[in-house]
């Protein structure tokens, strides 16, 4: 806030309350905002809820790394992007037959070759959106992919928010991870992950649905965590100093990150209590 001292002269007044929320945005992602050209500037005209635009200008947001992709986080489980999923030569690379579009716009570039099994989840980078009702068939889809020893890729447009909720999902229910080491272990293979507030919130509570029905069965001993792993966020997770740095309390892929959906920058994201 800014409030006038005197004539002449303004004084700045913090924002008490909101330490880890700034709205800004970095050179880089004006650069990347500025080559999008003006299929984002339309938006501010446009109708909020069309999903096309928001999907393009909001996901522009925390692009970096894209020569990362694909990613693997589990045998035959990459997460990519949108040119990910044209990069025929990446794909074959890594065996990859399954593709899961966490698009609503994005097309499914080889289906008509019949090489590739696609799942498509319609849905924008928006905060209305309700992702955690695709986790059934999502899972389903990647457990599918990985039984026959094939590569799925979970893709989105950036490759920062909706597939990175989808993959979390998936490593929290076939794992019996919690949110925080989930999200850790991917961010551990792709540092600037950022799903937006509200996929995290979703998250949170499909955390909680697993914890009161937990699987029937076993979690496959090729797909347990490794104990570096465990070890680390156990620790993390036993901490009560609030001036932390340690990764159970930071959820931000870096330690200001920024989410794809509204470009609100954050330090930490934290659970509330069960």
């Amino acid at each position: 806030m800014v409030a006038d001292s005197g004539p002449g002269s303004m004084e700045v007044v913090p924002l008490m309350g909101l330490r880890s929320l700034r709205i800004s945005a970095t050179s880089q992602q004006s650069k990347r905002q500025q080559h999008l050209g003006s299929s984002c500037s339309s938006t501010t005209t446009s109708s909020t809820d069309s999903s096309d635009s928001d999907d393009r200008c909001d996901s522009s947001l925390g692009l970096e790394e894209d020569r990362d992709f694909p990613v693997k986080i589990l045998p035959h489980l990459f997460l990519g992007n949108a040119a990910t999923s044209e990069d025929s030569e990446a794909l074959s690379r890594h065996s990859i037959e399954y593709i899961l579009n966490v698009t609503a716009d994005l097309p499914n570039v080889f289906e008509d070759s019949g090489s590739i099994k696609y799942m498509k989840i319609p849905i924008a980078d928006h905060w209305k959106e309700n992702l955690a009702s695709f986790f059934p068939k999502a899972i389903e889809f990647i457990d599918e992919a990985r039984s026959n020893e094939k590569g799925v890729l979970v893709h989105c447009l950036a490759g920062v928010s909706r597939s990175v909720t989808v993959t979390v999902a998936y490593l929290m229910y076939k794992l019996s991870l919690n949110l925080n080491d989930a999200f850790n272990m991917v961010r551990a293979r792709k540092s600037n992950i950022a799903p937006n507030f509200h996929f995290m919130q979703q998250l949170h509570n499909f955390e909680r649905e697993l914890a009161r029905s937990p699987k029937d069965s076993a979690v496959p001993a090729e797909e347990s965590v490794s104990h570096d792993m465990k070890t680390e966020t156990a620790e993390g997770r036993s901490c009560t100093d609030p001036d932390c740095k340690c990764p159970a309390h930071f959820l931000s892929p870096l330690a200001i990150g920024t989410s794809p959906d509204s470009g609100i920058e954050f330090d930490r994201w934290t659970s509330a209590p069960g």
